[in-house]
């Protein structure tokens, strides 16, 4: 190690020896998403459900790292720092609450107290892709360590359905408690709230309210190579249009990992900087994934999701195993773009709702758009002093 190096460490382990010595504040919240990219996921909507039916009780902070753009719509009443900053550690380490959608590794500097209440809300109701001890065999040694540590460190663990909750209990090396409540941010499909984030979409890209908004969004892979796969946007909108009598507009948005270096197209519109895919989803009428788990998200919402998946052979030898065969989910499923037309000409909503709904039985799913309620009346009532 670097004389400088040395210099740094021995710096910031003082300011958090420091701030580890100021009381924690009761009403203080952290928060963040994907690693300080955006504002969005569940913390976001915890944050949003705090300021609308809490105003005023609770002190929010929420962390973006350095170079990211605060979105236009970022609430007032929330204060902002940035990652790595002594103001970050400072409120780091003096909040009751921390509140993340991810792991929380070495690099963020966290060290716990004894006071604070760490409540991880992961980043999908449910999942096609294997995760943590299920998938032991393709991650890199030191995320396992650092999963494991944060998994001792963690006080309740947010889950969506029964099935969620068994992968929590058996896979995170995790021994604590689990909060079956259903997922924040898939509140947003419930009681009108999906109809507001459908008139901000379509007011912020400037999209024709007499439209209606195919998604399509496919997940990375491990090359992080980006493109459409051959998908012909055009040829949907002409397909749809003659199905449905309605003119159609394609978003298209890649996973965050690979959004520099992704194809553009001038048949659709890129939403891959969007900061929150949720309203992506609650506007959408129809989404186009592979193997991501907003595919879950459009059967909560029980919105069409059509998986167009060319690679899928390969894919399914190359990347992380799956939880469920592709072939027996409940959404149609094509491996080239014909197909995929097909599939769209000839869509039949009652069969999809009905195969949709059993499917949501079959995994015991939570969702009933309340999870944010649930979660804070269960802090209020297990946390709030101790």
């Amino acid at each position: 190690m670097s004389l400088i190096e040395t210099v740094k460490k021995f710096r910031l382990s003082a300011y958090i020896n420091f701030y580890r010595c100021l009381p924690v504040k009761r009403n203080k919240i952290i928060m963040w998403a994907n690693s300080f990219k955006h504002y969005g996921c569940s913390p976001k909507y915890i944050t949003e459900y705090l300021l609308k039916k809490k105003p005023g009780k609770y002190d929010i902070v929420w962390v973006f790292e350095n170079g990211v753009k605060i979105p236009t719509d970022f609430p007032n009443g929330v204060r902002i720092v940035r990652y790595f900053s002594t103001s970050y550690l400072k409120e780091l380490h003096t909040a009751h609450y921390i509140i993340c959608n991810t792991r929380i590794g070495k690099s963020y500097m966290w060290r716990k107290r004894a006071q604070q209440k760490y409540i991880q809300t992961w980043h999908s109701s449910i999942r096609l892709k294997k995760i943590e001890k299920d998938a032991f065999d393709n991650l890199p040694n030191e995320y396992i360590e650092e999963a494991k540590a944060d998994s001792k460190r963690t006080d309740l663990i947010i889950s969506g359905c029964d099935f969620s909750t068994r992968i929590f209990q058996n896979s995170f090396w995790y021994d604590g408690p689990v909060l079956n409540t259903g997922t924040p941010r898939c509140d947003i499909f419930f009681s009108g709230k999906q109809e507001e984030a459908k008139q901000k979409v379509y007011g912020l890209l400037n999209i024709d309210k007499r439209k209606h908004i195919i998604l399509y969004a496919p997940t990375f892979r491990n090359d992080k190579s980006a493109n459409l796969h051959g998908i012909d946007f055009k040829q949907i909108k002409t397909v749809l249009k003659h199905k449905t009598g309605t003119e159609w507009e394609v978003l298209y948005r890649f996973h965050p990992n690979i959004i520099n270096s992704q194809q553009q197209t001038d048949d659709g519109i890129d939403v891959s900087r969007y900061p929150d895919m949720q309203e992506l989803l609650a506007a959408a009428h129809i989404l186009i994934t592979d193997y991501s788990s907003c595919m879950f998200d459009m059967a909560i919402a029980h919105k069409p999701c059509v998986l167009f998946a060319p690679d899928i052979n390969t894919y399914l030898k190359t990347e992380r195993g799956l939880y469920f065969d592709p072939e027996i989910l409940p959404f149609p499923i094509a491996s080239d773009n014909n197909r995929l037309i097909q599939i769209l000409s000839e869509f039949n909503k009652e069969s999809y709702t009905s195969d949709i709904d059993k499917f949501l039985k079959s995994i015991g799913s939570y969702e009933d758009g309340n999870a944010c309620h649930k979660i804070i009346k269960y802090l209020e009532t297990n946390f709030e002093h101790k």
